[in-house]
């Protein structure tokens, strides 16, 4: 399953342009490797960046410093002037380069959702053993968001494989309070703090439950220093070492913290409290609804692992409190609770910021697959081989159908992947990667000039395409129209999200009109 993961990923690869966000976290993270210089792209952490640096180290492409956005990301806490200027400069400057860069700045990110699958086989294992092990496995591998998002220089996916690791490392520290248990739980929370500013939250919870296993073996006259003291100071020991070392041990002081973490944290803060101009279900919203993930879970994941998420998750409730079986709980209560944190976010932009509670329903309604097969094969072998192929094959048809647009899938409850973007906006349906795509098709009918806008347009050019602004879309525009033979619109500016009214104007214009095609399930395509 792996291996077949993998082999999905590599073709995934040249098939798709580069995410949005690719394009920033990519230079930004070389420059980091160049530089030990964090100033660019202040809004995230590094990790994934750096995976991403090491992958162009081997091209070696110029680095911009002498753009006035390396002068302007220096500013605290405003990284995205600078951060524009800096993208369009290394980009033009390494044009010859491009395709290359694009393969090699995502390459090294591959490794993180392998390492994730192996992390949700692991502990799958532990809890229900080896068959809903391997089902867990096959859930995760073969749902869209997942496979879409891996190929991404973003954080989301890194931030389930440090969600899921901080679990397991927190389960082997509280069975075994050894110096490695506390090594390994100090290490993935250090993890976690390198790899999302949201996962912060973990120091609490993780100071929270130490505080209350100190007390309950007080209570228990089985406190010890070694234990209660001693080793806590080696998990945030650990921790601190591993998230200052990421910022090449630049502190300052106070808080001695790296600066840039620190105005990351509150640029997530002001994020997540102020929110972003989001779409749901045909609405607009500048601060987004608290039932926005749930609906954006039930829409954008498939049938199956819908289904199989409910039903697990339901099952792990009626287990824990019928059964007695806590120890479910470590799979339980992860995803339960990071849903509950999302849905308290305004910062409503996409199902990706989810995705730290998939590992977690996977292992669950992995847990009832399994159990509903051990059900069947007591009655018959042939019930039990039945009930898997019926639970499982529908997800791997999928995986097999709806590639290589995995990003905008949509399940049948949205009206399917080519009417999602009635239902959802964003990065849910559009992210720039169906701009290769989109040219390959124009070139196929002998066409290099487009009009049109959408997300990532500005790379076109590096596909041999030239991107013509409708006239009147900005103020300066020529009116004049280019006359184009095809016209292009991102799905996700028929949402007219933070459009003014004459470039909404521009876009009613064609929707009503039948397109050409939809590319990638994102971009129409209109012949005039």
């Amino acid at each position: 399953m792996l291996l077949a993961f993998l082999a999905a990923l590599l073709s995934l690869l040249p098939q798709k342009g580069l995410f949005i966000d690719d394009s920033m976290h990519m230079p930004a993270g070389y420059s980091y490797l160049l530089t030990h210089d964090y100033r660019l792209n202040q809004e995230h952490p590094p990790l994934i960046k750096l995976l991403s640096g090491l992958g162009l180290w081997r091209l070696h492409p110029q680095f911009p410093f002498d753009s006035p956005g390396w002068q302007q990301a220096a500013t605290p806490e405003d990284p995205e002037d600078g951060m524009t200027r800096i993208e369009e400069a290394f980009f033009d400057r390494n044009a010859a380069q491009f395709e290359q860069i694009a393969f090699y700045g995502r390459l090294p990110v591959l490794v993180i959702p392998l390492l994730l699958l192996l992390a949700v086989w692991w502990f799958t294992r532990q809890l229900f053993g080896p068959v809903a092990a391997l089902i867990a496995v096959f859930l995760l591998a073969t749902e869209p968001n997942i496979a879409g998002n891996s190929i991404v220089v973003q954080n989301d996916i890194a931030s389930a494989l440090a969600l899921l690791l901080f679990v397991i490392a927190l389960k082997k520290f509280l069975t075994d309070d050894g110096m490695l248990g506390a090594l390994l739980l100090g290490g993935a929370l250090g993890l976690a703090l390198v790899t999302k500013y949201s996962l912060l939250v973990l120091v609490p919870v993780a100071f929270a439950i130490l505080v209350i296993r100190a007390s309950w073996r007080l209570i228990r006259k089985r406190f010890s220093v070694k234990s209660e003291v001693l080793l806590p100071l080696v998990v945030f020991g650990a921790a601190y070492f591993i998230l200052i070392a990421f910022y090449s041990f630049g502190v300052d002081i106070p808080p001695l913290l790296p600066r840039y973490f620190v105005y990351g944290v509150h640029m997530v803060v002001q994020d997540t409290r102020e929110g972003r101009p989001a779409f749901l279900l045909g609405q607009v919203s500048d601060t987004g609804w608290w039932y926005y993930f749930p609906v954006a879970f039930a829409l954008k994941t498939t049938i199956p692992f819908l289904v199989t998420s409910i039903g697990g998750l339901v099952w792990a409730v009626i287990q824990v409190f019928r059964g007695k079986r806590y120890v479910l709980l470590y799979a339980l209560l992860p995803g339960v609770l990071y849903l509950g944190l999302t849905m308290t976010s305004h910062l409503n932009i996409g199902v990706r910021h989810l995705l730290p509670m998939f590992p977690f329903v996977a292992v669950t309604g992995a847990a009832l697959v399994a159990a509903l097969v051990e059900a069947g094969t007591r009655r018959s072998r042939v019930l039990g081989v039945s009930c898997a192929l019926v639970l499982l094959a529908p997800s791997l048809a999928i995986a097999i159908s709806t590639f290589p647009n995995y990003l905008t899938y949509f399940n049948p409850l949205a009206g399917g992947s080519e009417r999602g973007w009635q239902k959802l906006s964003d990065s849910n349906v559009e992210t720039g990667q169906e701009v290769k795509p989109l040219a390959r098709y124009l070139q196929a009918r002998g066409e290099n000039r487009v009009t049109g806008i959408m997300v990532g347009g500005e790379f076109l050019k590096f596909y041999g395409v030239e991107l013509e602004d409708f006239p009147g879309w900005y103020d300066d525009d020529d009116p004049s129209d280019p006359e184009t033979k095809y016209v292009a619109i991102g799905a996700w500016y028929f949402s007219e999200i933070d459009l003014s009214d004459e470039q909404k104007e521009i876009i009613d214009r064609y929707r009503h009109q039948q397109p050409e095609a939809m590319v990638g399930n994102s971009i129409f395509v209109f012949r005039r």
